[in-house]
């Protein structure tokens, strides 16, 4: 690659940098999806927007979370398998 002349620097951004860009571009779909399944359930449990969006801001956090430990586990499993 053009950008990361050494393999070991190449490496670390597929083991760290990769997977923390991939979970913060899929955000989005995943507050959507969320949105979508779980919205009109709250906005029934609750009379007004704000803990609806709070509940679900910290659910797609959460499941940022898990989807960058996922990604992280995944890809140090691949790239220490390739050395």
């Amino acid at each position: 690659m053009k950008w990361f002349p050494e393999k070991e620097q190449r490496k670390r951004f597929m083991k760290r940098g990769l997977p923390t860009m991939f979970a913060i571009a899929w955000t989005p779909v995943i507050w959507m999806l969320l949105a979508a399944l779980l919205g009109p359930l709250l906005d029934q449990w609750f009379t007004s927007w704000q803990p609806v969006v709070l509940i679900l801001g910290a659910a797609t956090l959460l499941v940022m979370i898990m989807l960058l430990r996922l990604l992280r586990n995944t890809g140090l499993k691949f790239f220490d398998k390739n050395d």
